[in-house]
C-alpha cells in the first residue's frame, strides 16, 4: 500500500506548484457563498475542499491531538469561513441564507455530520451575526484565534486583538487580620463533576453512529466503520507552505489526495469483512456516549449509602449531554432540575450542596453572554435565574443575587470557611461572546479579588470551585495569567481549589515568583464515561483548621464489567488514596511538587501509576513515555504558554539512564 502512495507522491511532485494566499482563499469562500465562482475558480475551490476536508469529524479530542500542519489548515478554514459570514452580514443577507451556506460548508469540509452541522449553525449563527453587527472590533482572527489556540504554540492561530490585553488591580494586604476561626469538627466533602446526563440514552442502541456523540434514541449506525483507511494526513504538511512569513495553500496536493482516496475503492484493496459493532452498554459506553439517568442515579445513591458522614457536596458542573446540535431550553432546564432534585433526595436537606456552572449548561452550548446582553435567545441571564431557583435551598440571598447577575456566588459554608463558585466559562475559548466584550471576563476576576480580600480581612479560608481548570488550553491566555497573579496574591487565604471539565483525574500546582509551590487545584474526574473513562467520585477529608485536604480518595467502577451484568448495580471500589498510594507525608503543594519531580527523575514507576489513574483505569490505548510526560507537564502549567517548569521537568527526565 505504501508503494502506491509513494508512486502517487512522486507523480504529484511533477505538477507545477500552485500556491493560494490566505486572502485569495477567503475571496474564494466569499464568491462561493454568493454563487459567483468562475469556472477556473470553481476548480480551485474544489481543490481547496479536497485539501481542507478533515479525515474525521471535529471533536475536542481531535482538535487537541491535531498536528501543527493540520492546525494551520483548520485555522485557514476558520478564518475563511468567518470572512464569508462577515461579508454576508455586511451585505445585509438574512441569517437564514448565512446558515444554509455555513452548514453546507461544515458538512463538505468534514467538520461533522449533516445533522450536527445544521443544528450547530442554526443554534449559534444568531449569536455570531449579532456580534458582527454590533462589534466593529471583532474580526475573523478574533473568533478563530481562540478556537484554535494551542497549548504549546502561542503563534498557532494568532488573535492579534489588543482588547484582550488587560490586567487586574490587586490590593495590598490589610494592615491586620483576625486569627482564623478554628472549628475542630471534622469536615468531609464529596466531590462530583461532569454528569453529562443523556435523558434519551438508549441501552443496547447504536454506539457507533454517524454523529459525534452516540447511544441516543433514533440514531443511525455508521456504515463502513471498519473500512480500511489510508493515512493521508502526512500529506497535510505538503499542503501548507510558508512564503516570506505568509501561510499559503499548495493546491497541487489536491490531485494527489484524490488519487489516494481512489485507492480506497480500488479492487486491489481488500477490505476487512464487515461486522456489526457492539451495541451501547446498559450502564453507559466508553465510546462517545453520555450518561444514562439510571447510571447517574447510581453514582449519587452510592455516595449517600457508602459515605453517610459527608458534611458537604461540591458539584463542579456539566450536567447537560454532548449532543450540542440539538439542545433546547426545556431539556437543559429539566436536566438541571433533575440533578439537584436527585442529590437533595439522596443526601437529605441537612447536607449542603455547593454547585458551579459548566460550559454545557448554556443554550447554545458554551455561550455565556455579558449581563449587558438582554435580548431574547441571546442572553444567559435566563440560565442564571433558573439555577438560582433550583439551587435556592442551598444559597444565601447574597449568593442568589450574584448568581442571577453573573452566574457565580460566594458564601460561608461553616464558620471560617468561604466557598467561591467562580464562572470560568466566560473565558472559554468556544464562547463567541469573547469577541463581543473581552473585558467581561475581567469583571468576573475583579469580583473574585473583592471576595478574596473580604475573606482575608475576616480571617476566613477559601475554597474556589470552578468548572474549567486553570492553565488549560481552553481558557484565554490573559485569564490564566491574571488568575495566576490572584492566586499568588491570596495564597494564604486560598486553602484549596477544585475543578472539573477535563474528565481526567489530574491536579495542577501553582508557583510563586521564586518558584516555590504555593497552591494546588484538584481535578474531580467525571461521573460520565465520555469518552473512554470510568465513572468516579472523590471523598475529601479536610483539615478543620487550615481547610486544606488531608486525604483524597477516588472511587470508580469498571464499566466493561458493569455492562456484563446489567441487572446488577455496578461494583464500586477504591482506586487510590492519594496520600498513601503515593507515599506522601501530606497533600501540601510542596509535597505534591516533590512527587512530580520524583516522577520525572528518580521514581518513573510513580509516573506510570499516575498515567494509569489519569483515565481512571479505563483501558485506553497504551500511554507511552511521551504521553506520560504530557500528563506530568500539565500539572505544572497554570498559565497558558508558560512552560518553563515543564521544561525543567523535561531536563530532569533526560538525565535518567536509558
Amino acid at each position: 500500500m505504501r508503494v502506491f502512495i509513494f508512486m502517487i507522491t512522486v507523480l504529484a511532485s511533477a505538477f507545477a506548484t500552485q500556491l493560494l494566499s490566505s486572502d485569495h482563499l477567503e475571496e474564494l469562500f466569499r464568491k462561493y457563498a454568493r454563487n459567483e465562482l468562475s469556472t477556473t475558480e470553481s476548480r480551485q475551490f474544489s481543490d481547496v475542499l479536497d485539501i481542507l476536508r478533515r479525515p474525521e469529524y471535529a471533536s475536542f479530542l481531535s482538535l487537541e491531538k491535531s498536528s501543527q500542519p493540520r492546525l494551520t489548515l483548520d485555522c485557514l478554514i476558520c478564518r475563511s469561513g468567518f470572512t464569508t459570514v462577515f461579508s454576508a452580514v455586511e451585505e445585509g443577507r438574512p441569517d437564514e441564507e448565512i446558515i444554509d451556506v455555513v452548514k453546507t460548508l461544515c458538512y463538505n469540509l468534514g467538520v461533522g455530520s449533516y445533522n450536527m452541522c445544521s443544528g450547530i449553525a442554526e443554534l449559534n449563527m444568531p449569536i455570531i451575526t449579532y456580534i458582527i453587527r454590533t462589534t466593529p472590533e471583532a474580526t475573523p482572527r478574533t473568533f478563530c484565534g481562540h478556537i484554535f489556540q494551542n497549548a504549546e504554540n502561542s503563534n498557532a492561530c494568532q488573535v492579534n486583538d489588543p482588547r484582550f490585553e488587560w490586567t487586574i488591580d490587586l490590593p495590598p494586604p490589610p494592615a491586620t487580620t483576625p486569627p482564623p476561626v478554628n472549628d475542630p469538627t471534622p469536615l468531609k466533602i464529596a466531590l462530583i463533576t461532569d454528569a453529562h446526563i443523556d435523558p434519551l440514552y438508549e441501552a443496547y442502541g447504536v454506539a457507533q453512529c454517524v454523529d459525534p456523540t452516540c447511544c441516543r434514541k433514533g440514531q443511525i449506525l455508521a456504515q463502513n466503520f471498519e473500512e480500511l483507511k489510508i493515512d493521508d494526513e502526512y500529506m497535510v504538511e505538503e499542503a501548507v507552505v510558508d512564503v516570506n512569513g505568509e501561510t499559503m495553500l499548495n493546491l497541487s496536493v489536491a490531485s494527489n489526495l484524490r488519487e489516494i482516496r481512489k485507492l480506497r475503492n480500488s479492487p486491489q484493496i481488500q477490505l476487512p469483512t464487515k461486522s456489526t459493532p457492539e451495541p451501547a452498554g446498559y450502564w453507559g459506553d466508553y465510546r462517545n456516549c453520555d450518561t444514562p439517568i439510571w447510571a447517574f442515579d447510581d453514582v449519587i445513591d452510592r455516595i449517600a449509602e457508602t459515605h453517610k458522614d459527608i458534611d458537604l457536596v461540591y458539584y463542579v458542573g456539566d450536567t447537560i449531554d454532548h449532543h450540542i446540535w440539538e439542545t433546547t431550553y426545556d431539556l437543559i432546564t429539566e436536566m438541571n432540575g433533575y440533578l439537584i432534585k436527585k442529590m437533595r433526595s439522596s443526601f437529605g436537606d441537612h447536607v449542603p450542596i455547593v454547585p458551579t456552572i459548566g460550559n454545557h449548561e448554556s443554550q447554545p452550548t458554551n455561550q455565556f453572554a455579558p449581563s449587558t446582553v438582554t435580548e431574547e435567545n441571546l442572553n444567559t441571564t435566563w440560565l442564571y435565574h433558573s439555577l438560582a431557583k433550583k439551587w435556592d435551598h442551598y444559597l444565601t440571598e447574597d449568593a442568589k443575587k450574584t448568581l442571577r447577575e453573573r452566574g457565580e456566588f460566594s458564601m460561608v459554608v461553616r464558620p471560617g470557611l468561604r466557598v467561591i463558585s467562580l464562572n470560568t466559562n466566560v473565558a472559554y475559548r468556544y464562547n463567541w461572546w469573547l469577541s463581543y466584550d473581552p473585558l467581561d471576563a475581567k469583571i468576573h476576576l475583579e469580583w473574585l479579588v473583592k471576595e478574596l480580600y473580604e475573606a482575608e480581612a475576616a480571617g476566613e479560608k477559601v475554597h474556589i470551585i470552578t468548572h474549567i481548570p486553570p492553565g488549560v488550553v481552553d481558557l484565554t491566555h490573559t485569564w490564566t495569567r491574571e488568575y495566576n497573579r490572584i492566586v499568588n496574591r491570596f495564597t494564604a487565604t486560598i486553602a484549596a481549589e477544585f475543578n472539573g471539565h477535563t474528565h481526567t483525574d489530574q491536579f495542577k500546582i501553582f508557583f510563586n515568583q521564586e518558584g516555590r509551590p504555593i497552591n494546588v487545584a484538584w481535578g474531580g474526574g467525571s461521573a460520565t464515561s465520555f469518552s473512554f473513562y470510568n465513572l468516579n467520585y472523590k471523598i475529601l477529608d479536610m483539615n478543620p483548621v487550615t481547610y486544606e485536604p488531608e486525604r483524597i480518595v477516588n472511587y470508580i467502577y469498571n464499566l466493561t464489567e458493569a455492562n456484563l451484568t446489567p441487572n446488577r448495580r455496578p461494583h464500586w471500589f477504591q482506586l487510590y488514596d492519594m496520600k498513601n498510594t503515593f507515599q506522601l507525608p501530606d497533600l501540601s503543594p510542596e509535597s505534591m511538587y516533590d512527587l512530580i519531580r520524583k516522577m520525572a527523575d528518580t521514581h518513573p514507576q510513580l509516573l506510570e501509576v499516575y498515567a494509569a489513574f489519569h483515565p481512571k483505569l479505563s483501558g485506553q490505548s497504551a500511554c507511552d513515555a511521551d504521553c506520560q510526560f504530557r500528563f506530568l507537564c500539565n500539572t505544572v502549567v497554570t498559565v497558558l504558554w508558560d512552560r518553563q517548569r515543564c521544561e525543567e521537568l523535561r531536563n530532569l527526565r533526560t538525565k535518567q539512564p536509558t
